[in-house]
C-alpha cells in the first residue's frame, strides 16, 4: 500500500503527467505492491529547463529485499522520468519512508491485507 507523491516542474501537459502516474504505478506494482498503490503528481515551481523530480515514497515496513527493492524501483523511476520530463540521475531523488500499519486507515477502517498478498518477487534486472 505505497504512498507516492512525485514532484516534477510546474508546466508539463496533462497527458504527461497522466503517463507518468501510470509508469509511476507500475514501476511500485513491480517492486513493492500488486494493489492498493496511491500515486500523485505535484507540479513544483522550477527554473526554467529544469527537470528535477522529487519522489517520496510511504510504506509498510517487512516486505523483505528492501535494499533490493529501493534500487528496482529507482532504475524504473528515472527510466519513466527520462522518457516523460528528462530528468538524469543528478536531477532525481527518492525517498522511501517506513509508517506501522497502525499509522495507515483505508476503506472505513478496515485492515490492509497481508504484505504476502501484496508484495511482488523481484526479477532480476536485465
Amino acid at each position: 500500500m505505497p504512498i507516492v507523491r512525485v514532484d516534477v516542474p510546474d508546466g508539463y501537459p496533462r497527458n504527461v503527467l497522466l503517463a507518468l502516474k501510470r509508469s509511476v504505478e507500475d514501476a511500485v506494482a513491480r517492486t513493492w505492491a500488486k494493489d492498493h498503490i496511491y500515486v500523485a503528481i505535484h507540479p513544483m515551481i522550477a527554473a526554467p529547463g529544469d527537470r528535477t523530480a522529487i519522489v517520496t515514497v510511504d510504506l509498510r515496513p517487512g516486505r523483505g529485499e528492501e535494499e533490493r527493492r529501493a534500487s528496482a524501483l529507482y532504475r524504473e523511476l528515472l527510466a519513466a522520468l527520462r522518457s516523460s520530463i528528462g530528468t538524469e540521475p543528478d536531477r532525481f531523488v527518492l525517498l522511501i519512508r517506513e509508517f506501522q500499519e497502525r499509522c495507515f486507515v483505508v476503506d472505513g477502517g478496515k485492515r490492509l491485507p497481508p504484505l504476502e498478498d501484496l508484495t511482488p518477487s523481484l526479477e532480476e534486472p536485465a
